[in-house]
């Protein structure tokens, strides 16, 4: 497998981690916290691939595809069940430079979609950002539930980097 398509995946697994750390009520809780559960961040991800999923086919990745309110968001099970069937895709899948085009909304007041250029592997990386960002929100949430996850859940590539190369540079010092 390919270094992008790991890496998404472990991404993935951060959001797996949480899943399986809640109840599968606790799942699609919402509160006076915030409105949305975990499993509607979960959702949102899954969307995202499936729309890199098509759009590698077709050439054209339509991000605006949604499937709101979709049973993932509120059953645990739906939700592990869908990110298996991305992991078991990407253990396939080849990311290349081949020319893709991405459609989007890009204005939050009015309807506005923007094309763009990009490949496969520019939105797996972009993914991989995007999956990291949601477990940070899902982490958070499942905190305010009292669910205790991973520490490095959410924590993007290039910080935790820094952070393994601090705490190595702290034990140096310590010896």
């Amino acid at each position: 497998m390919s270094k992008l398509p790991e890496a998404t995946g472990e991404a993935l697994d951060q959001l797996r981690q949480i899943i399986l750390a809640m109840t599968s009520d606790a799942v699609g809780d919402e509160n006076i916290y915030y409105t949305s559960g975990v499993g509607r961040h979960v959702r949102h991800v899954v969307d995202h691939f499936v729309a890199l999923q098509s759009g590698t086919i077709s050439g054209v990745i339509n991000y605006n595809v949604r499937r709101r309110d979709n049973v993932m968001e509120s059953d645990a099970s739906v939700a592990l069940v869908a990110m298996g069937d991305i992991l078991k895709w990407l253990q396939t899948f080849t990311p290349n430079d081949l020319g893709l085009i991405v459609e989007s909304e890009i204005s939050c007041t009015t309807t506005k979609c923007e094309q763009f250029r990009s490949n496969s592997r520019r939105e797996l990386h972009y993914l991989i950002n995007h999956v990291i960002h949601h477990a940070a929100v899902a982490r958070l949430l499942a905190e305010k539930q009292g669910i205790v996850v991973e520490d490095s859940i959410g924590i993007a590539p290039a910080t935790a980097s820094y952070l393994r190369k601090a705490s190595s540079n702290v034990r140096q010092v310590a010896d």
